[in-house]
């Protein structure tokens, strides 16, 4: 009865909520009919074998949703499924690129000024803007192909679906515990060195008085801690969940792709603004290390490897956003888009 409950289950949150107790329950009356007659023991309970051939011949959870579903619709059922993935991944593309100026706009100020406040409005309401159009631009496209494809042509949107399709999404999105572990753990780590022990990065030596510590992150680099503090405890809360749920789910997905965001523009921030790396020449001068290059130039260095380990983290930060956003939107509905003509 697994397979039969994990089925209804997928017909269920695909079904209209009128008359859905009625719906499922003629389902599974019709179901068990099926089972029963195709058992090849009267006397015994049904096999795996069995219950999974009835299934197959019944039809994925998505088409028997369709069957009823009313009719009176803007984008009917062939297409919606194609309407659906492609209004999700703009939609996510487009809340993205505006979240990403808005938190460098926000990261790149030092103070409050009504004139940050206004920006910030600014953006906030092209956010908007930008999402009710392109919800309308999307939806409007895909109404019109609804309405202007030939009759001779047969849209088809067949998916790949077989019962055991119903055991298999947890396992695709599982996670290990041992990663997530050692991740928090880290994370908390950074945290604290950043908040309580930034003087303590730098360059040591010895001196008549004991060892001592010159800080290499200047004054420039304190304006970044709220906000990559903030990022990593978004980290740990997402990680928690993670724990707790045992696999990736639609909220612990889109919650990696907006922290990923905050990430991105706190190291585009640094990236574009003032150095915050510098070496002091008493530091220089104690290690006793003859360089051909001045103070000022072992910074130019410093900062610029700097700069290229962000645009490394940007760029795979932005991987990882495109992996996410395909797996959970793109990949899990095995869908194939076809055009015949009589």
């Amino acid at each position: 009865m697994k397979y039969i409950n994990l089925y209804l289950q997928e017909i269920e949150r695909r079904l209209p909520t009128l008359n859905r107790a009625d719906i499922l329950k003629e389902i599974r009356s019709t179901l068990l009919d099926m089972i029963e007659d195709r058992k090849p023991d009267p006397n015994q309970a049904a096999d795996e074998d069995t219950i999974k051939a009835v299934l197959s011949e019944f039809g994925s959870p998505r088409k028997v949703a369709q069957r009823y579903s009313k009719h009176n619709y803007l984008i009917g059922p062939s297409l919606f499924p194609i309407y659906l993935q492609v209004l999700k991944v703009v939609l996510i593309i487009v809340a993205a690129l505006n979240l990403l100026g808005l938190i460098v706009a926000i990261v790149n100020q030092s103070g409050v000024s009504p004139n940050m406040i206004e920006a910030i409005a600014n953006i906030i309401a092209g956010l908007f803007s930008s999402l009710f159009t392109t919800f309308g631009i999307v939806t409007l496209s895909f109404a019109g192909i609804e309405r202007t494809t030939p009759d001779t042509w047969k849209v088809k949107i067949e998916m790949d679906w077989n019962p055991e399709d119903l055991l298999k999404t947890e396992d695709r999105k599982s996670v290990k515990v041992t990663e997530i572990a050692f991740e928090i753990t880290f994370t908390m780590v950074f945290i604290v060195l950043i908040n309580f022990f930034l003087d303590k990065i730098g360059i040591y030596y010895l001196a008549d008085s004991g060892w001592v510590s010159t800080p290499i992150l200047n004054e420039n680099f304190l304006r970044y801690v709220p906000w990559l503090t903030a990022a990593n405890v978004l980290s740990i809360v997402l990680n928690l969940y993670l724990l707790r749920k045992g696999y990736w789910d639609y909220i612990a997905t889109i919650a990696k792709i907006l922290i990923n965001i905050f990430n991105i523009a706190i190291s585009f921030s640094i990236l574009t603004g003032p150095e915050v790396i510098t070496i002091v020449s008493t530091a220089m001068e104690a290690l006793n290390i003859n360089l051909p290059y001045t103070v000022q130039e072992v910074s130019k260095f410093l900062n610029t490897g700097l700069d290229i380990v962000l645009g490394l983290s940007i760029f795979g930060l932005v991987v990882e956003s495109i992996k996410r956003i395909y797996e959970t939107f793109i990949k899990g509905s095995h869908t194939r888009f076809e055009i015949e003509t009589d």
